[in-house]
């Protein structure tokens, strides 16, 4: 591991370098428990035998206890965060000990930008925690604090190394972008429009964009293999998983549109087989749960084949999320992206915003993996 950056200045004696002690096994099993725990703490959290963030804490328990359950919740997270940090930067050799004493100094001194650049190697960087009281011990009943998340005070990404071309900026022309809408129209609920997740999402695109909408595989893969294929943005609203395994063995990451076919990693690989050629560096967005997840091995989540296919930015959660907290994020999302915001710093914007004002810390669990940088350009701006 290398660490480097102006805010890790070069002290005269040697670059910031260690080897990590703990094996790739021990790293999965750390991300494992760490997404167990967020299942397990907020997903399935429960008061009064309602599910405190199947949607959101003030309307379904109430303000007080939403506010109760908010601080509570921050430092159970926070251990399972501190868990998986502590794996990663403090069992390792001295040179890592090192690198890793600079870098909560330099966590601690502010927000940072971080990318993270590994091929191998991918964790939910945001949902890593570091206390910003370095005296202070969650172990000992230190309580937990927002800030102290990787995602809530600085602006993360994961990288997965070198890509020919790839630029970071989505050029649209003087014309309105365009997006690609894959849903599955089996979330709408018909008898309660209110209750629908997907017809706020398709409004706030439609207002800002050029829209095209798909709702089988086949339509899906038609679109993206199309030679003339030019969106600009990518937003997908369905149920899907990450890599599952049961008694039957292990089962691709996925997801399913209306027509209740599966899009599985391998497919999205086929698609870019059959393109021969990269899309043009478009963003996605995962509305899906465990949408966000990347892992060592090429089935493990959908971001590494969308790469292939030659998507410039994915963001997507590490777990699942309500259905209701999804399009509400979705939406500001997009209300921020279209005026030409970078996604990066649009993301840290939105994990605060619903931590301080609804209560609910999802906004941790969206992983943005490559594209710090991804904004929408018209050709007669400047980045």
């Amino acid at each position: 591991m290398r660490a480097h950056g102006p805010a890790l200045p070069y002290d005269g004696n040697a670059p910031y370098k260690g080897l990590l002690k703990c094996s790739q096994r021990d790293i999965a099993a750390g991300v494992a428990n760490l997404h167990d725990q967020w299942v397990d703490k907020v997903v399935r959290r429960k008061v009064a035998s309602r599910y405190v963030y199947d949607g959101f804490p003030a309307q379904t328990v109430g303000a007080r206890d939403a506010e109760s359950e908010l601080a509570a919740v921050c430092t159970e997270l926070a251990l399972a965060g501190q868990s998986l940090y502590r794996l990663l930067f403090r069992k390792g050799d001295n040179g890592l000990k090192r690198l890793e004493e600079a870098l909560a100094q330099a966590l601690r001194s502010g927000p940072q930008t971080i990318t993270v650049t590994s091929e191998d190697l991918f964790v939910p960087w945001g949902m890593l925690y570091l206390h910003p009281d370095p005296g202070a011990l969650l172990n000992a009943g230190a309580p937990g604090q927002w800030t102290g998340f990787l995602g809530y005070t600085h602006i993360v990404e994961h990288n997965l190394g070198c890509v020919p071309d790839y630029d970071p900026f989505i050029h649209y022309g003087t014309e309105r972008p365009r997006a690609s809408l894959h849903f599955d129209t089996r979330l709408e609920n018909r008898d309660q429009p209110d209750a629908c997740p997907l017809q706020p999402v398709r409004n706030v695109v439609e207002t800002h964009a050029d829209c095209q909408e798909h709702h089988t595989k086949p339509q899906t893969s038609a679109s993206l293999i199309a030679r003339d294929s030019d969106h600009h943005v990518l937003v997908f609203g369905a149920h899907g998983t990450g890599v599952r395994t049961d008694r039957r063995g292990d089962h691709q990451a996925k997801v399913v549109l209306s027509d209740n076919e599966p899009i599985y990693a391998d497919d999205i690989n086929s698609w870019a087989c059959d393109r021969g050629e990269r899309l043009s560096n478009p963003l996605c967005f995962m509305m899906v749960c465990e949408g966000g997840r990347v892992g060592m091995y090429f089935q493990e989540g959908l971001a590494r084949p969308f790469f292939e296919l030659g998507v410039g930015c994915v963001i997507g959660p590490q777990i699942e999320v309500s259905t209701q907290f999804a399009s509400r994020f979705t939406c500001r999302f997009f209300e921020e992206f279209f005026k030409g915001e970078c996604a990066a710093p649009v993301m840290r914007h939105l994990t605060q915003e619903f931590i301080s004002q609804h209560a609910t810390p999802l906004g941790l669990a969206f992983t943005l993996v490559r594209g710090i940088d991804s904004r929408l350009i018209a050709e007669t701006g400047s980045p």
